[in-house]
């Protein structure tokens, strides 16, 4: 008996009964264009969100018989593709690659001079595993930071946001924003100059 109703909820519940293309697919439309705007909350990324988005999708179909009936299918749905979200942040975090992190934290390196050459041999980490072993000390002093530098830190240094969204996000406005930035990246750099003047050189002798 076809339902009269065209709520998501109804034509999951079709979906449900006669496991057809059609019906996904039109499901898929349904559900599409909020599920783009509910993961772009937390990746930024319009690319990303629909990749995520078809992969929800295909969490979906696979997790079909996981889906409880007494609750909304789109709640369900919805819950799935925060998982995605999420997993994917946490692989962007591991992922950090040396170009990236050279483009997204070396402004915390430029904020005083390299230290004046000196004729000896370096010893300790180069090239790759110098520059993680850096970036994981600012991970560090960042980490370490009072608040409201460390929250805004992280949200551009490491999680990458717009200044604009990190404004709204924190109800704070664009100016506060920039000025607690400034603060805080000279704050870690002179922290790394102080504790680590030995990988900084290095670092620069490498440029």
């Amino acid at each position: 008996m076809q339902r009269k109703s065209n709520s998501i909820q109804s034509i999951a519940l079709d979906f449900l009964e006669n496991r057809d293309d059609k019906t996904f697919r039109t499901l898929i439309n349904r559900l599409k264009p909020g599920l783009i705007s509910y993961t772009y909350k937390y990746v930024h990324n319009m690319d990303l969100c629909k990749e995520i988005v078809s992969k929800t999708f295909i969490a979906v179909w696979e997790k079909l018989d996981q889906y409880n009936k007494q609750y909304n299918f789109s709640t369900w749905v919805y819950a799935i593709a925060k998982n995605e979200a999420l997993g994917q942040l946490r692989v962007q975090k591991r992922n950090l690659s040396h170009e990236k992190l050279t483009e997204n934290h070396s402004k915390l390196l430029k904020f005083y001079s390299p230290v004046e050459t000196m004729d000896i041999e370096v010893i300790g980490p180069s090239g790759e595993e110098l520059t993680l072993c850096l970036y994981e000390k600012t991970i560090e002093e960042i980490q370490a930071l009072d608040e409201p530098y460390k929250t805004v830190m992280v949200e551009r240094e490491i999680n990458q946001k717009r200044l604009q969204d990190i404004a709204a996000d924190l109800n704070w406005n664009l100016s506060t924003v920039k000025t607690r930035l400034r603060k805080a990246r000279k704050d870690v750099a002179n922290t790394l100059k102080e504790k680590h003047p030995d990988l900084l050189e290095a670092y620069y002798d490498e440029d």
